[in-house]
């Protein structure tokens, strides 16, 4: 039987020094063509000496890794810089991203209208279709895919999938998007309905937004066993239905607002306690702490408190 494959998506915090060259900070101004001819011509110049499975960091991908050993599967990562890579496969530190607009946003390079599905058909051109979704699922005849990715990156490669052919397309599952509109209709059959229900405490599967996808896909291979691999989508989705629908409905507490400063004192006294995880940290600073703080607000504190300790 052919294992099954994992497609995931990357991590903003990668091990090891990022160069100034393979920053998205750092490219000039231009069209989609020329911006990601410029950046592949840069990735492919730049030392690959560590597997991706250990550049991307995060709870993410230990759950992602955790739940692939479960079944025997292959992990591959939807990268925004690199296009689709294994988790074996050397690449170099880099810091781009195709949503929001910060310093490393590949929105704030590109002077024609901007859309993530763009921006990757863009790369795949620049690439050769290398790096395509296309051609690292055509390299097996895998009996099951597993589509752990949050929203904004379905909606990256959303089409790309869609344009599967009919055969592949069955043998997806799509796991992250807490609503079905949130996936392209094409795929919405292959979609499995987790929701905010996941994270209750009482679930065992709580945690942040951003590691969503990848606990909801720890979950479900943990009862395929239960299920069976190779059954149909529909039974895979009432039974998602059936374990969802043990939970109660989770709505976080709200927290009390802090400053900068009373944040970073919450998180230097929760670091040691939590080995450095942040994933841990901001559990802990959300449900415990009483306070208040936006996921990407906690990651900037983060890195401060880190830069400080060195």
């Amino acid at each position: 039987m052919t294992v099954p494959l994992i497609l995931t998506n990357c991590t903003n915090r990668k091990r090891g020094s990022v160069s100034e060259e393979l920053s998205a900070r750092s490219l000039a101004k231009g069209s989609y063509k020329v911006v990601s001819s410029e950046w592949v011509r840069r990735v492919e110049a730049a030392p690959k000496n560590t597997p991706a499975q250990h550049v991307y960091c995060g709870r993410a991908v230990t759950e992602t890794l955790q739940a692939a050993r479960a079944v025997n599967a292959q992990v591959a990562f939807v990268s925004a810089g690199l296009g689709v890579v294994r988790a074996e496969e050397p690449i170099p530190a880099y810091t781009l991203t195709s949503s929001g607009d910060g310093a490393d946003s590949i929105r704030s390079r590109v002077t024609e209208p901007y859309s993530p599905a763009r921006w990757w058909g863009a790369l795949m051109q620049a690439r050769r279709d290398a790096h395509s979704l296309a051609r690292v699922i055509d390299a097996k005849r895998w009996t099951l895919i597993l589509v752990a990715l949050p929203a904004s990156y379905l909606q990256m490669v959303g089409e790309a999938l869609a344009e599967l052919p009919a055969r592949q397309r069955q043998t997806l599952r799509i796991i992250g998007p807490r609503r079905e509109e949130e996936v392209p209709e094409v795929l919405r059959a292959q979609w499995l309905p987790y929701d905010d229900r996941l994270d209750n405490p009482q679930s065992g599967f709580n945690g942040t937004t951003a590691d969503f996808p990848h606990r909801a896909l720890r979950h479900f291979v943990a009862h395929l066993p239960a299920i069976r691999l190779l059954q149909p989508a529909g039974e895979h989705r009432g039974a998602v239905e059936e374990w969802i629908g043990t939970f109660a409905p989770y709505v976080r507490s709200r927290g009390a607002t802090a400053t900068d400063e009373q944040v970073l004192a919450v998180i230097a006294r929760l670091w040691d306690r939590c080995a450095g995880h942040r994933a841990r940290v901001l559990r802990e600073l959300r449900d415990h702490s009483g306070v208040a703080c936006e996921q990407s607000r906690f990651r900037r504190l983060a890195d401060r408190y880190e830069a400080q300790r060195v």
